[in-house]
């Protein structure tokens, strides 16, 4: 603390106490991000388990138009089965 001259005043023992409990919260913090940080395996899960669900939901979105499709061409191949079999039938 300083005083209006510019000198320092002695902190108090509640001020100390404190300041000691502020700075072992924040030093507890980094250390907690630090270790999240280092621990590879946690974070290699992490990555696998969102890539895994980007590529369920991907799957769910595109199921809609990969079923049009295999209807589409299962349309077409009926279509020419249908008409070969005409064709067969008239000669």
């Amino acid at each position: 603390m300083t005083t209006h001259d510019g000198h320092q005043q002695p902190m108090s023992v509640a001020e100390l106490s404190g300041e000691i409990a502020q700075t072992r919260q924040a030093l507890g913090e980094t250390v907690r991000a630090l270790a999240a940080k280092a621990d590879v395996k946690s974070r290699a899960e992490e990555f696998v388990q969102d890539t895994r669900e980007r590529a369920s939901s991907s799957v769910k979105e595109h199921r809609t138009q990969l079923a049009a499709i295999g209807i589409g061409v299962l349309a077409v191949v009926a279509a020419i089965l249908i008409w070969r079999n005409r064709e067969a039938v008239n000669s």
